[in-house]
């Protein structure tokens, strides 16, 4: 007989999805605030305090760099149960605007 984590493993790891350094995490307005300063804060400034993110480049030179958290709930796995409920709330998203010079343009904090 295998054992029972042989099976569930791979669903617990499949539960996790993220980008950056896992301080989105934790993040609230007031700390991102703090962080990051439009017209001011620069990209490797953000890339420090965040790690790295997905990153979005446009033929105008401006970059969208998304972080993201989310962690799915035992009730995403479950027929007809997922249709009600989902880990749509479970989620937090970090986006940042970058200029042509690669200073903060603008940022929004999802939770």
């Amino acid at each position: 007989m295998k054992p029972i984590w042989r099976y569930i493993a791979p669903f617990i790891l499949a539960g996790c999805a993220a980008t950056g350094n896992g301080a989105v995490k934790t993040l609230t307005q007031e700390r991102a605030a703090q962080a990051i300063v439009v017209g001011t804060s620069t990209r490797a400034e953000i890339e420090a305090a965040f790690g790295t993110a997905s990153i979005t480049r446009f033929a105008n030179g401006y970059e969208l760099w998304l972080y993201q958290v989310g962690y799915a709930k035992a009730v995403d796995s479950v027929p007809y149960v997922n249709l009600v409920v989902s880990s749509a709330d479970n989620k937090r998203e970090l986006s940042i605007l970058f200029d042509r010079n690669g200073v903060v343009k603008k940022y929004q904090l999802r939770e």
